[in-house]
């Protein structure tokens, strides 16, 4: 009887050990059936890539300066000011963005940005200063011939007047104006004059009005410009209100090359300027003005001190690369530069550059 007995039981284990397994994986599929697994949607979380200042540190030198993360940072306006346009908004669903080593459909001369060697060859905050303000302050090519608002006679150099000495169109011309200060009146009424195309981008609600009299009119977007590359490829034809690459908006509006671009970004103009000198975006642009701030690193950003200052000299030693040569520097309000008073020294300086070559 025993022998009976424990013969069935050998039997049964197997049919017991099946039924339980089969028991387990019903369980757990029940499980991935009811329990959401965490969302990673991109309308849902926007994520954007850590930029770091780039180039491999030297022997003796510091390492190089650590990015802000800007996870989730979105478009709001101007209602809280200027440094909104790149603030947080978890709540907005813009989409995520390339890593650094994707290439979109328009990048085919990525480059990577290289930093300059020390000023005094070893890290000194006062040197780099010094190199950066003498660079911005001196002026490599004369213009004889200024363009004011009116268009018909030349006028006092200025940073908002420009420079017709090595103006390159043809039978049209683009202007492109990205402002956040307002005060790109004189610019765009001397772009309409001589029958440029002119596009003015101002993420806020704001409009206005040419006073330019039967000279053409200014295409207003609200678009604004980015450094980050977005996934997927850009929506062409209208631009809408989502931050866009340079070369996104060229290609949305049918522009291969922009003939005059003006751009006062309020600190954002360091990540935009490499950007361009990444992508080879800057080669499209033939003259530039663009205000430059020193009164803090700039949006995405960081690192030493010293560190900083040496990646603005880079990246405008890069346009110098690029073809570009200064022909212009006016300096704004204050004298400081990363928290420090410096009498000799501003907080900002609008610089007009020409392209006199083409620099491989």
């Amino acid at each position: 009887m025993a022998a009976c007995s424990s013969g069935g039981l050998r039997r049964l284990l197997p049919r017991a050990f099946m039924l339980a397994l089969s028991l387990l994986l019903l369980l757990q599929l029940l499980v991935s059936v009811i329990v959401p697994r965490t969302s990673t949607g991109l309308a849902e979380q926007p994520v954007f890539t850590v930029i770091n200042i780039k180039g491999a540190a030297r022997p003796g030198e510091s390492p190089r300066p650590p990015a802000v993360s800007t996870a989730g940072r979105v478009v709001r306006g101007l209602e809280n000011g200027p440094a909104a346009l790149w603030a947080e908004d978890e709540s907005a669903g813009v989409g995520a963005y390339e890593e650094e080593n994707e290439l979109s459909s328009h990048q085919v001369t990525d480059r990577e940005l290289v930093l300059q060697p020390w000023a005094s060859g070893q890290p000194s905050f006062s040197a780099e200063v010094q190199r950066l303000t003498q660079f911005i302050t001196t002026p490599e090519v004369n213009c004889s011939r200024w363009l004011g608002s009116d268009g018909s006679r030349p006028v006092e150099e200025g940073s908002a007047t420009l420079c017709i000495n090595y103006w390159t169109r043809a039978n049209t011309c683009v202007a492109y104006s990205f402002s956040l200060d307002g005060k790109d009146a004189v610019f765009l009424d001397s772009t309409l004059s001589i029958g440029c195309e002119v596009h003015r981008f101002d993420p806020s609600r704001r409009l206005r009005q040419s006073s330019g009299s039967g000279l053409g009119s200014i295409q207003h977007h609200q678009a604004w410009l980015d450094w980050r590359r977005p996934r997927g490829h850009p929506h062409r034809g209208g631009l809408g209100s989502v931050p866009r690459r340079l070369v996104d908006i060229m290609d949305s509006l049918g522009h291969r090359t922009v003939d005059v671009l003006r751009a006062n970004l309020e600190s954002a103009e360091w990540r935009v300027l490499e950007s361009w000198v990444e992508d080879g975006t800057i080669r499209k642009i033939n003259q530039l003005i663009v205000t430059v701030h020193l009164q803090w690193a700039g949006f995405e950003v960081g690192g030493a001190e010293v560190d900083v200052v040496r990646f603005w000299y880079s990246i405008l030693s890069a346009l110098h690369s690029s073809g570009f040569r200064l022909i212009h520097s006016a300096y704004g309000h204050g004298h400081t530069v990363l928290r420090h008073e410096l009498p000799d020294t501003h907080s900002s300086y609008t610089l007009s550059w020409v392209r006199t070559s083409e620099q491989l």
